[in-house]
Parts: structure tokens; C-alpha cells; sequence
């Protein structure tokens, strides 16, 4: 062999060897992320629970990376999910307030991140609580995924019109088709506080794809029947690329746990279900491992928004923070979130970073080599900070949102509501400004003792929802 051949041969090496790097380090992930309801900031052992118990999800945390300052985009489910699934505020996006059955919800012309990961060859499934419409356009099968199975809205609703029952369809309580056509009429014909009057509140289909599968739907089971779709659609893969949107139903009321688990919490029903999800989780996660596919598997746990608190003891808990579900205080927006990626993410770390719902779409775009219209979104890819959070994030604003509307700031440490953060707040209300680092419980409104600051936030605010309606 030449000298000349040798050193050309080497040449050749290294080119691959560096090629295979790339490729190794460019490797589409796996991804899912699990999407609970009303799961308050402190209902898990790892953010503080006394009695709830959740060693699977504590042991995420310690293998991956846990947030203490992560926002969704509002205090009610529906345009958090669509925030999710968007990278867009309400503003943007257009879903601002709950949806009820028979409705259309997010537009055919918003690109989800489930449609951008199938531009990229992944292979895609949505199984539990959709809640961003039930019509056209708007269902999970026009939205970018290949598969859905499981509640099109809140499982406190109740059957609508619009959707026709599967040949094989499931009829449960002494019902028969005849029945739930019947449910569908009246339902149809009188409104919400009329339905929940005649008793038929709380009777809700399940869906496969667009079609009714079982009514009414039996909830205690819905929580593993989620879980187990989705190890079977992990296994019914060819080596692709996932990303499954798992979003259980649980901890919404009303409360279902399975015979397994009912009963056997601390913290009653409430914790039951929250145990079972955790439970669940654990099987997930066992299962990748068992795959081989653990360390190509991206997983992230967080919830749509804050407890709601009115219903007691089937209620969680947002200590130490402030209010809930339907509030614009930190205990209706900032819920818990971990993240996990075995050998990709650090783990054992624990973040007061700002980090929101709106990351989610830019991040995985960038992990699945996808092109985005920066402009187009809210959100930041995180990718470089999640990968080394000795790193700064560069985030310091946070917006808070109230339906379409753009209601309060965070910058830093502080936190600024015009109208307060209440359920509905107005002008009377009068403004709050917090300062976090000192008084995270949002206890002592310093907008008299700082109006310096209370006036920079505003004026922060004005432009920010300015540039945004433009």
C-alpha cells in the first residue's frame, strides 16, 4: 500500500467516523409526553406531596431534570392544549375558553407539532382527552395523527350529535343504540345546564378515530387502557420514529381509579388516581427499557393546569403557591414537569428556570431536524439548556392569559397583573405586583411600595401585546 493510499484511507476514516457521529447525535428521538388534567403543583412525592405516593415519577425526576417554574398558557385546559400542540399563545392560536361537544375548535390552517414530526417520517398517536374540538377539521385525525383513541372533551361532559356510533360500538348501564341516539337528540336540542339536569352529565363516549367505540365510556379503566395503546403502538412500529401524545383524563373530576388502585391511597380518591397514573408510567418506562429503546426515548410528565381547588377533597394541591384552576396566580399556571432523556439529558437536576408548554413545539421540531417559521410561535427551543443547564436559558418574560387576552407579565422575579388574578378579573380589581424569589404564595401586593417596577411591567406588557396582535 502507497503512502499516498494510506494517507488517503485514514482521510476516509476519519470522514466516517466523524459522519457516524453526526448521524448518532442527529438521530431522531422518541417522544412522548404525558399530559395529566388538573394535576396540582404539589400532587407528586418529588414537589412535596404528604400523602400521595409516586416512586416512579420521583425517580424520573432523579434521572432527569425537574422544573419549578414551569408555566402553561392558562388556567383551563383547552387552550393549554392547543398552546401545547401549537408553540402559539391563545392570541394566536384562537382557543381560548372550554369547548363543549358539537364544537369546532383549533383552525385548519394551525400546523401542530404532530403534523411537522410526520413531515419527518414519525409515526404518530394521540390517546386520551383531546379537548380542542369534536368537528371537522378540528379532530385528532386531522390534526397530524395517524391514530386517537379516547375522550374528545372533559369526562364531566356529555354525548353530542355529531358523531356516529362504530358497528361494534359498546353499550354499557343498559343502553343500546336506540338509547344513545335518543341521549344524542336531547342532548343536541337543550342546553349544557338542561343536560346535566336530565342526568346524562358525566356520560361520555369514547372515541376510535372519529367513531363512538363504547357509551357510556367506563372510566375507572381508561387510565391503563391508555397506557397499554400505547406499548402496543410502540411495538407495532418498523423502527420509525414515535411521538405519542398521552393525556389521561385523570385527576379531572369526576374521579374514576381502577379496582387495582381504589382505595389504596393516603389521600383517597384523589391520590388513588394520581398513584395509578404513576403506576402506569412505570410500565411505560419498563417497557422502552425492555425495547432497547430507552435511550432514544425522550419523556416528558407535566399537567394542563392548576387543581381546582372548589371540589375539596377531589381536588390537589398547588402549595405553596397561590389559587388554581381558573386563576392567573402561580397556583393555576405553573404546574410540575419533568423531562427525561437517558444519556442525552443530565439527570438529577433541579431548575427554577422559566421554562413553559410553548418550548415544546420548537424543541422537538429541532431534535427531529424539522424547519420552523420562528414567527409563527411563542416558544424557545431549549434543546442547548436541556442538554447543559449550567447554561443560561435566555428567557426572563412570561405572559399570562386570561381566554384570548393577554392579562399579566412576569420579568425575572416579578410578576405583573393589571386587573389582579382572579377568576374574573376587572379593572375594580385593581393591579398586583409580586416579587416570586421572596413571596412565591403571592401574599404581598407591592404595587404601592414599587410603582417604579409595577410601571416598567406595564409598559413591558403594553408593547409586548401590542407587537403580538400585530
Amino acid at each position: 500500500m502507497s503512502k499516498f493510499t494510506g494517507v488517503l484511507l485514514t482521510f476516509l476514516s476519519l470522514i466516517f467516523l466523524n459522519s457516524a457521529s453526526f448521524a448518532d447525535d442527529h438521530k431522531q428521538p422518541n417522544v412522548i409526553i404525558i399530559y395529566t388534567d388538573d394535576q396540582g403543583y404539589q400532587d407528586l412525592g418529588c414537589y412535596g406531596s404528604p400523602n400521595i405516593k409516586t416512586p416512579v415519577l420521583d425517580n424520573m425526576a432523579k434521572e432527569g431534570i425537574r422544573f419549578t417554574d414551569f408555566y402553561v398558557t392558562a388556567s383551563v385546559c383547552c387552550p393549554t392544549r392547543a398552546s401545547l400542540l401549537t408553540g402559539r399563545y391563545s392570541v394566536r392560536n384562537g382557543i381560548g375558553g372550554v369547548i363543549l361537544p358539537d364544537s369546532k375548535g383549533l383552525a385548519d390552517e394551525e400546523v401542530t407539532i404532530a403534523e411537522l414530526l410526520k413531515t419527518e417520517g414519525y409515526r404518530t398517536a394521540c390517546f386520551g382527552k383531546w379537548h380542542i374540538g369534536d368537528i371537522g377539521a378540528s379532530v385528532p385525525t386531522r390534526q397530524g395523527f395517524d391514530s386517537y383513541f379516547g375522550l374528545m372533551f372533559s369526562n364531566d361532559m356529555h354525548l353530542g350529535g355529531a358523531h356516529e356510533f362504530a358497528q361494534d360500538a359498546v353499550f354499557r348501564e343498559g343502553y343500546t343504540l336506540e338509547k344513545a341516539k335518543a341521549d344524542q337528540a336531547f342532548n343536541s336540542s337543550h342546553p349544557r345546564k338542561e343536560v346535566n339536569a336530565s342526568g346524562r352529565q358525566n356520560l361520555v363516549p369514547l372515541y376510535e378515530g372519529t367513531e363512538i367505540v363504547e357509551y357510556p365510556c367506563d372510566q375507572g379503566t381508561l387510565t391503563r387502557r391508555y397506557f397499554d395503546r400505547a406499548i402496543d403502538f410502540i411495538d407495532a412500529g418498523d423502527g420509525e420514529p414515535f411521538f405519542i401524545y398521552l393525556t389521561p383524563n385523570m385527576p379531572h373530576i369526576p374521579l374514576f381509579a381502577s379496582e387495582q388502585f381504589e382505595g389504596t391511597s393516603e389521600q383517597g380518591l384523589y391520590g388513588d388516581v394520581i398513584e395509578e397514573i404513576d403506576w402506569n408510567t412505570g410500565r411505560l418506562v419498563e417497557h422502552l427499557k425492555k425495547r432497547g429503546i430507552d435511550q432514544d426515548t425522550l419523556v416528558i410528565y407535566t399537567s394542563d393546569n392548576g387543581p381546582w381547588l372548589s371540589f375539596g377533597d377531589h381536588a390537589g394541591s398547588a402549595y405553596p403557591l397561590r389559587g388554581g384552576k381558573f386563576t392567573n396566580y402561580e397556583g393555576g399556571v405553573r404546574v410540575p414537569c419533568i423531562m427525561r432523556w437517558p444519556g442525552k439529558w443530565p439527570a438529577g437536576v433541579e431548575t427554577d428556570a422559566i421554562v413553559s408548554i410553548l418550548d415544546f413545539f420548537p424543541t422537538l421540531a429541532g431534535y427531529a431536524g424539522a424547519e420552523v417559521e420562528p414567527k409563527r410561535l411563542d416558544g424557545m427551543n431549549i434543546a442547548p439548556f436541556l442538554e447543559n443547564p449550567n447554561k443560561p436559558l435566555g428567557r426572563e418574560v412570561m405572559l399570562y392569559t386570561k381566554k384570548r387576552d393577554i392579562v399579566g407579565i412576569r420579568k425575572g422575579d416579578w410578576k405583573y397583573l393589571p386587573n389582579g388574578g382572579g377568576r374574573n378579573p376587572t379593572e375594580a380589581d385593581g393591579a398586583e405586583l409580586f416579587n416570586l424569589s421572596s413571596d412565591i404564595g403571592e401574599n404581598e401586593n407591592l404595587v404601592d411600595s414599587h410603582p417604579e417596577i409595577a410601571v416598567e411591567l406595564a409598559s413591558l406588557l403594553t408593547k409586548m401585546v401590542s407587537e403580538m396582535e400585530d
